[in-house]
């Protein structure tokens, strides 16, 4: 796709995207703190290090970023690019909210940082080569598109071989049970195995003095969909995790109080696939060229308390 193409055509992939775009820039001009980098770094290597270790919760901890090529995807507003850049990666932020992007041009550019920008849908990656990236870090957003297995794909399509993607997003449950509870308990507003936006009573995004409506789609993708849209597209989970950023609970009916008891956050780290490389059993082995086609042939509440962020995205 030439440049003069990209231009045309629309940001968002659809009418969810481009509702999402518009709330995100809501969001953005508010300055909630999904939207903003919150705590600072220290200045040294080291200390930087352990910063974005904490903020991508370890998941890359050990994993050299000298020399990589690290695409931080619908990362604007938060610390993560930068300290992937001034660890030494070559790193491309990409985000559809222009505001986001701007936030993290304006703090790169006082830092002296180098880092390429993209605007657009996680959807439509075609701005980007087959297997330009040696690292995907993703946060948090699969859960307002309502076709996460699409995002998979595109990211399948960017990693290189042997390539890491770490993807979060809101668990399914959880998701389901907000602003269910009836005074004994918790129920669900949609059913684990249906499809379609997640109905909310309450827009309002709440972090102390600062509120804001902004109605968001949000879409609670099932676990075993996004496993499976990783392995049908090469992608090897090697890790999963469930978890809440607080365990200490909250008021009856509050949404701390109900991911105190399940898991506010799913998780999930996957390893590109190396070209020719057959997985047997728990075990992988290199198959040569051809090797598959002769033996094919032979074998014929309140919301406030989940947007409620400590730490940059």
């Amino acid at each position: 796709m030439t440049a003069a193409e990209r231009k045309t055509r629309p940001l968002a992939v659809d009418e969810v995207g481009e509702h999402n775009r518009r709330m995100w820039e809501r969001l953005a001009e508010a300055g909630i703190p999904y939207t903003r980098p919150l705590g600072k770094p220290p200045r040294d290597m080291r200390g930087k290090r352990r910063f974005l270790d904490e903020l991508t919760r370890s998941r890359l901890r050990g994993v050299d970023l000298e020399g990589k090529r690290v695409l931080s995807l619908a990362g604007g507003g938060g610390w993560d690019a930068v300290l992937f850049a001034e660890l030494g990666a070559t790193t491309t932020l990409f985000d559809i909210s222009k505001r986001q992007l701007a936030t993290v041009r304006a703090l790169a550019r006082d830092r002296g940082t180098k880092l390429r920008f993209v605007q657009g849908d996680m959807r439509d990656l075609s701005a980007f080569a087959d297997e330009e990236f040696d690292i995907v870090k993703h946060h948090h957003s699969l859960v307002f598109v309502p076709d996460a297995k699409r995002v998979i794909g595109e990211v399948a399509r960017v990693l290189a071989p042997g390539g890491i993607y770490v993807f979060s997003t809101m668990h399914p449950v959880a998701l389901r049970m907000q602003e269910t509870w009836t005074g004994t308990g918790w129920g669900f507003k949609q059913r684990y195995f249906d499809d379609g936006p997640i109905p909310f009573d309450n827009a309002v995004w709440e972090f102390g003095a600062v509120k804001v409506e902004a109605r968001t789609l949000e879409y609670g993708h099932r676990t075993s969909d996004l496993v499976n849209a990783c392995a049908k597209k090469g992608l090897l989970v090697d890790g999963l995790w469930e978890y809440s950023p607080s365990y200490e609970g909250g008021e009856p009916g509050s949404a701390d109080e109900l991911e105190r008891n399940l898991p506010a956050y799913l998780e999930i780290r996957a390893r590109r696939v190396e070209r020719g490389t057959r997985r047997v059993g728990s075990g992988a082995r290199r198959v040569a060229p051809g090797a598959r086609r002769v033996a094919k042939r032979a074998g014929a509440a309140r919301r406030s308390s989940r947007r409620t962020a400590t730490r940059s995205r």
